[in-house]
């Protein structure tokens, strides 16, 4: 499994050419979010939406749990 972190779209477009992925889990705020799953169209992608206490998409957390779930998926249990 490789992971790429991006802080933004154009990272992550550049990290999905580079890596080539067979399947992505996508975190992002949900226009991002949205926008990155329409831009690769032939791989499976699990998206999770951002968790935003603070309002707008501004220090926001992710769920662990929806993450591993997503891993699971993927891998042996999906």
């Amino acid at each position: 499994m490789k992971v790429a972190i991006a802080t933004g779209g154009t990272l992550a477009r550049k990290a999905v050419m580079d890596i080539k992925p067979k399947a992505i889990i996508a975190i992002a705020c949900e226009r991002d979010l949205t926008s990155g799953i329409l831009d690769v169209k032939k791989i499976p992608v699990y998206g999770i939406i951002n968790m935003r206490p603070y309002g707008p998409c501004f220090n926001t957390k992710v769920d662990l749990d929806e993450v591993e779930k997503a891993i699971i998926n993927f891998t042996n249990g999906g």
